[in-house]
């Protein structure tokens, strides 16, 4: 809509003539006024983004599609459709667009996840992790989960990292299905929204793995935008991994791996260290995706593995994977430049699952 369009329309409707329109704006010829006239009333009746106009876009972008054809096919202006897309990318759908045509990306793209913490000087600094969820699982422990969020609250812990697999996903493998109790992406991020632990003063930043990138790879949709959107004490740090600064000197680095377990528990940590550069590695790592609990100090790097919350389901019986059900409240000291001088974890541990625990929140 050009400057003059709006003002042209309330000349218009105050009873000016089009010629009057046309010498009171300036303008070359009648023609141009009723242009102006025509657009300002079109935006005017421009509706806001719908929920339907979302889902219609959303199923049109399952194919790549020209910007200008879909606008045509929705009935819409490209104002309307910019703002829809918009909305899309921040309630977590993966919209791109190629040499002119939109579409959906279905791929977890590699991205640098930076982060400062607030730190005023503390010589203590305390935290929590807590990952592997795996919400929507039928195996997933959610009363354990909020077992240890009640502790950490008791303990005065206000920040609880989250290395991965908030969400169990779908489609992992064939018959993946059946270990789910809740199909599709809407209702798994409902799920996660309504009974992920919510405690007052408590809030965790959490990092997306691969159970969750199961729904960017079906359908373009990146659930860790979704569920931060609908809830303000779950921070969404990123994709894979993220890279917390707590001072200006010690480094937390949240990785969610890709890669199958070990027999040797320490063997992929241990691994994941000797990769990294020298001058590069974090002061702490902690690990997600594993399922398993340990910590060991090992070239400088305080490593954790943080232990999950699903009970061992019947495809990791199988392979022979354990669970290790718990989580982590950790303790670090830090000189007056932030170095870090030591650190201890207590691994609070939850040695007996819970059958069909997904019931008793139902």
């Amino acid at each position: 809509m050009a400057a003059h369009d709006k003002e042209a329309l309330e000349l218009f409707e105050q009873g000016l003539s089009y010629e009057q329109i046309r010498e009171r704006l300036g303008l070359r010829t009648t023609k141009q006024v009723n242009h102006a006239i025509d657009r300002a009333r079109k935006a005017r009746q421009d509706p806001p983004p719908s929920t339907d106009l979302t889902a219609a876009i959303r199923e049109a972008l399952k194919r790549p599609v020209a910007r200008g054809i879909l606008c045509d096919r929705l009935k819409i202006s490209d104002r309307i459709l910019t703002a829809a897309i918009e909305d899309l990318r921040e309630s977590g759908i993966q919209v791109v667009e190629t040499d002119g045509e939109l579409s959906l990306c279905r791929d977890v793209v590699p991205e640098e996840n930076i982060h400062e913490a607030p730190w005023s000087g503390e010589k203590v600094i305390r935290f929590a992790f807590a990952g592997d969820m795996q919400i929507n699982s039928k195996f997933t422990q959610l009363t354990h989960l909020h077992h240890f969020y009640d502790i950490c609250q008791s303990e005065g812990i206000s920040v609880i990292y989250n290395p991965g697999d908030i969400d169990e996903g779908e489609d992992m493998r064939q018959g993946h299905k059946y270990e789910c109790y809740n199909q599709g992406a809407d209702d798994h991020v409902a799920e996660i929204v309504k009974n992920f632990p919510a405690r007052p003063g408590i809030k965790t930043y959490f990092i997306t793995g691969n159970h969750d990138h199961s729904l960017i790879k079906r359908a373009g949709y990146d659930i860790g935008h979704a569920i931060a959107q609908k809830r303000d004490d779950l921070v969404y740090l990123g994709q894979s991994f993220a890279t917390i600064n707590l001072t200006p000197n010690c480094i937390l680095e949240l990785r969610h791996p890709i890669d199958g377990t070990a027999y040797a528990i320490s063997y992929k940590t241990q691994k994941m260290i000797d990769a990294m550069h020298g001058g590069e590695k974090p002061n702490i790592l902690a690990i997600g995706h594993y399922h398993k609990a340990e910590y060991i100090f090992y070239r400088n790097v305080h490593a954790f593995q943080t232990g999950c919350f699903q009970a061992q389901t019947n495809w990791m019986r199988g392979k022979q994977i354990a669970a290790h059900v718990g989580g982590w409240i950790v303790e670090i000291h830090v000189t007056d430049e932030g170095t870090v001088t030591r650190c201890k974890g207590e691994f609070i541990p939850y040695f007996r699952a819970i059958k069909d625990d997904y019931l008793n929140w139902r």
